[in-house]
């Protein structure tokens, strides 16, 4: 017997033997007198024994099924949810087999089937709390996230995740790496589709700040943060992880469902990841969004100034050569003569070369287009890439090939020579 079943027992003893009364007998029960004089009734008929529950020993009313249970454990233990968390376990039975049963549930029998295994709690570490941002569109937070989202299909990419700190809405698109150019394409996008946010929280990747040690001028920008300060928009560098744990916390969800919902679709390439994308980001923030403290959307349009193809953009700045004649990533590039600079105007002035993310190059001067024509194409003389590309770009790049008069050729073409002249010796 239970200890509330002991108690009842005594509390009915003390009744019979008129030591308490049923209405005081309630009171310490704290049941009503109703309840009293039923079990009291119980205890004279069947003593002790009709006491205790009826319901002991019993199958609950609620329990599942047994063909529903083997189905479910099935379905656990195959192969194709061999990695589902109980929670996206539990949607997936209601959504794709149309069994219904609670997260805990699914957890118990992933647990007595021995494919989830609870981790162990670490010490938690002590974080200032930040309240998030009143408004949609006042600060948004970005990041890559470097990983296998292909489970080995591929090769390992990169998704690049914005996340508005108001409302957790969430957009990003799949590329190879990390780079400026994957940045700058994503920005253009959500420019497009909600218009100018007030503020982008990142961390302090060389895509974002120039990290060269003992560098005097903090003017300088990189190409992102140059396109920023033309977008006005602001620009803030995380000092930790912590600091911009949201978008932290976003990318972990997104490695463990966006991975197996890639895997369900059969998805294995990232031209297919990024076509199924829109949809997915539809449900994904009906779930995880929430509704901003303030309803004003502090998203701002585009101005008329604002080309967004000349902004989100290279842009590098070169010196004119007396011949009229800008080089730029080992091609040179010859000005031709006419509008809107004629003569001598040109020589050492100072243009600026764009380099839009389709690859097209134009030439500038005092903000007009100048005319002009590829002349002559350089050796590679070599190209910096980040820590976070050096992978694809090992990938990518094949073999350099000497040119007829190198060094080394020559080197070559003499050696054979003179085996040449030993056989034939």
């Amino acid at each position: 017997m239970t200890e509330q079943e002991q108690l009842r027992e005594k509390i009915c003893l003390q009744i019979a033997q008129k030591k308490l009364s049923q209405l005081e007998a309630a009171a310490v029960l704290e049941i009503s007198l109703r309840q009293v004089q039923r079990l009291y009734a119980a205890f004279l008929k069947d003593g002790v024994v009709g006491l205790a529950s009826k319901k002991r020993g019993r199958a609950s009313n609620n329990q599942l099924q047994p063909v529903v249970k083997a189905r479910v454990l099935e379905l656990i233990t195959c192969e194709r949810y061999k990695d589902f968390r109980p929670t996206f376990m539990c949607e997936k039975l209601e959504q794709l087999h149309g069994i219904k049963i609670s997260i805990e549930t699914t957890r118990r029998f992933m647990r007595e089937s021995g494919v989830w295994i609870e981790k162990v709690q670490k010490s938690p570490v002590i974080h200032q709390q930040r309240k998030r941002r009143a408004r949609f569109g006042e600060l948004v937070q970005i990041d890559g996230s470097p990983h296998d989202w292909f489970e080995g299909r591929r090769d390992k990419c990169c998704l690049i995740v914005y996340i508005d700190d108001a409302t957790g809405q969430t957009y990003g698109k799949f590329f190879e790496s990390e780079t400026t150019d994957a940045y700058m394409t994503v920005t253009a996008e959500y420019i497009k589709k909600y218009g100018r946010m007030e503020a982008v929280y990142s961390d302090k990747h060389g895509i974002f700040r120039i990290n060269i040690p003992g560098c005097i001028h903090k003017e300088n920008l990189t190409q992102f943060g140059r396109a920023l300060k033309e977008l006005d928009i602001t620009l803030i560098c995380a000092n930790s992880p912590q600091a911009k744990g949201r978008v932290e916390r976003a990318n972990q969800t997104l490695q463990d469902r966006l991975v197996k919902e890639m895997r369900l679709a059969g998805i294995n390439d990232i031209e297919g990841a990024n076509e199924f994308l829109p949809a997915f980001w539809e449900v994904y923030n009906e779930k995880f969004a929430v509704k901003p403290v303030d309803p004003r959307d502090a998203h701002r349009e585009l101005l008329p100034e604002q080309d967004l193809e000349k902004i989100l953009c290279k842009k590098e700045y070169r010196k004119v050569s007396k011949n009229l004649e800008v080089q730029y990533k080992n091609v040179v590039y010859q000005i031709n003569m006419g509008k809107p600079i004629r003569g001598r105007g040109l020589i050492r002035a100072r243009v600026t070369v764009l380099e839009t993310l389709k690859g097209e190059i134009s030439i500038e001067y005092q903000g007009k287009p100048l005319q002009f024509q590829q002349y002559a194409q350089q050796e590679f003389q070599g190209e910096v890439v980040t820590s976070k590309e050096i992978d694809r770009f090992l990938k990518e790049k094949t073999h350099r090939k000497l040119s007829h008069n190198h060094m080394l050729r020559k080197q070559r073409l003499g050696i054979k020579k003179h085996i040449k002249c030993l056989i034939s010796n």
